[in-house]
Order: structure tokens, then C-alpha cells, then sequence
């Protein structure tokens, strides 16, 4: 018998760069049978907020929206102009576009929680979030529903 694959990944900043990590290997897991969990936490919280969503790739300075040392950033400012430039050029799509395209597809293998202790400390609420959040749930199920497969942090 073969068990389900599964890929948690706990998205813990709202880091455009971190957050095409979480489309990428979302996607990727997806599309090759896994079930995806997606855990929002502190600043990854915040980036699914309604008001924040739209913003982060509509203006990608790497001040505002990466999280990178000061070495790497004539690296980042390419990185950032090259994928505002794949998301002009239909290449690559908004990250919340493109999740909410994943959730369309895969429904059920494909879940999105926002912590209840960060909502609290960040004062958001449910209503607050993009509608492709299912709902508020804490670490419990989280790992209850991962259990066994792999998880990721970005």
C-alpha cells in the first residue's frame, strides 16, 4: 500500500523572495500528486492580509519587500527586476493569483491555515485574509494533516 505524499510548508515571512518559494514548490508538489499544507505564521501572515497581498509583487524594492544580507543586493535588485519582468511578460503570475489558481485545481490537496496565536498578536481576522485561507488552525493540525511527509519553512 502506498502512503499519501505530503509537503507542509510553514510560510513564516511575507519576503517576495520567499514567497516565490512558496508558489514554486507548492506548485511543483502539487503537480506531482502530493498534498500541500500551508501554514501562515508572523509575517507570512501578514502578506495574505487583503490590504497587503496586492502590494508586494506591484512594487518589489528590495527594501520593502525582501529579507536578504546587505552583500547580496545588487544579486536581490536582479532577482526583483527579473521577476517583475517574468509577471509583465505573463511568465510567471502574481503569487496570490497563482494560489488561488492552485486551490481552484486541486481543492481538497491543497490547504491553507492561518495560525491562531499570530492572528491574535497581529490583531487579524479572518475576514481580514485572502479568500483562498480555509480557516484558522493551530499547529496541531498542521502536523496532524502533515504527518509523515515533509515539511518547509520559508
Amino acid at each position: 500500500m502506498s502512503q499519501e505524499k505530503k509537503l507542509g510548508i510553514i510560510v513564516q515571512s511575507g519576503a517576495a523572495n520567499r514567497l516565490c518559494c512558496v508558489v514554486v514548490y507548492g506548485a511543483a508538489a502539487l503537480a506531482s500528486g502530493y498534498k500541500v499544507v500551508l501554514h501562515l505564521v508572523n509575517e507570512g501572515l501578514v502578506a495574505f492580509r487583503k490590504d497587503v497581498a496586492p502590494k508586494i509583487w506591484s512594487n518589489l524594492s528590495p527594501e520593502a519587500w525582501s529579507i536578504y544580507p546587505r552583500e547580496y543586493s545588487p544579486y536581490v535588485e536582479t532577482f526583483l527586476k527579473n521577476l517583475q519582468g517574468m509577471i509583465k511578460e505573463g511568465q510567471f503570475k502574481d503569487w496570490y493569483v497563482f494560489l488561488k489558481e492552485l486551490k481552484e485545481q486541486y481543492k481538497d490537496n491543497f490547504k491553507i491555515y492561518a495560525c491562531p496565536i499570530a492572528a491574535a498578536a497581529y490583531g487579524i481576522k479572518k475576514e481580514d485574509l485572502l479568500d483562498i485561507v480555509d480557516g484558522i488552525a493551530g499547529a496541531e493540525t498542521f502536523l496532524e494533516e502533515t504527518y509523515g511527509g515533509t515539511i518547509m519553512v520559508f
